[in-house]
């Protein structure tokens, strides 16, 4: 698979609002507890009224700590950007509700329901990841992260129906990502939040666009089946090395 190339290899600009992550202790700490003053600011402030200054005082840290881990700005941006990012590569792994799920559209309704709710209670997180404020750094660190989640994805429906032989389908399913940001971005703009009926809009288009590639059903392998019969959770995505159930 062919990745965007390398921090060495990045045009100037993405270097220079790219965050120093640390790996000591006490660096560590410290970058978190900038992180956490960046999220704090933008809860309060549009991003075009913060600057670094500010970040260091609601972190309670000297001015050159910051420059020394953001060195822009955009760099705090970014950073926690990435925080937001990790979390969807982690939720994949939490445990489902499985009661009265019986179809690839149920599954899809599910993961898209959950992932609005984090936006919409993470507020900086629609800001930057849907507001434009995070720069061309960010936007290629959420590429990355939906190519990811997208292998991730179909891992996690491989291991809860029989899926039909689908040509690429981590491409098709990183597009139906794509086509879900971009109704959610036009909700963002016009509401400042994910509504429901953008939810829905954005459901429809991409249910609409998977029946390319699959059948209106698929079948449920039979212990996915007796799990959500007994009302159970289960987490459905297999770790990366693990095999898929057959």
């Amino acid at each position: 698979m062919a990745r965007p190339s390398t921090a060495h290899d990045a045009p100037r600009e993405t270097r220079r609002s790219s965050p120093r992550t640390p790996s000591r202790n006490r660096g560590v700490q410290r970058f978190q507890a900038l992180v956490d003053a960046t999220e704090a600011l933008l809860i309060e402030h549009n991003p075009e009224d913060i600057g670094l200054y500010q970040i260091a005082e609601r972190a309670g840290v000297p001015p050159a700590s910051v420059y020394h881990f953001f060195p822009t700005k955009e760099a705090g941006f970014i950073a926690l950007a990435q925080r937001y990012l990790e979390w969807f590569q982690d939720s994949i792994y939490l445990p489902v509700k499985l009661a009265g799920l019986a179809s690839w559209q149920d599954l899809m309704a599910a993961d898209l329901r959950s992932a609005m709710t984090y936006y919409n209670s993470h507020p900086p997180a629609l800001k930057l990841l849907y507001g434009g404020y995070g720069g061309v750094a960010t936007k290629q660190a959420d590429f990355l992260m939906m190519e990811g989640l997208a292998r991730s994805l179909y891992r996690r429906y491989e291991a809860t129906f029989h899926m039909p032989f689908i040509r690429e389908p981590e491409k098709k399913l990183h597009l139906a990502l794509n086509i879900n940001d971009a109704v959610w971005s036009y909700s963002y703009v016009r509401h400042g939040e994910i509504t429901e009926e953008y939810y829905e809009e954005a459901l429809s288009a991409c249910v609409a666009y998977c029946r390319l590639f699959l059948p209106e059903r698929v079948e449920l392998r039979d212990e996915i089946k007796d799990l959500a019969a007994r009302g159970e959770r289960a987490v459905l995505t297999p770790a990366p090395n693990s095999p898929i159930t057959t």
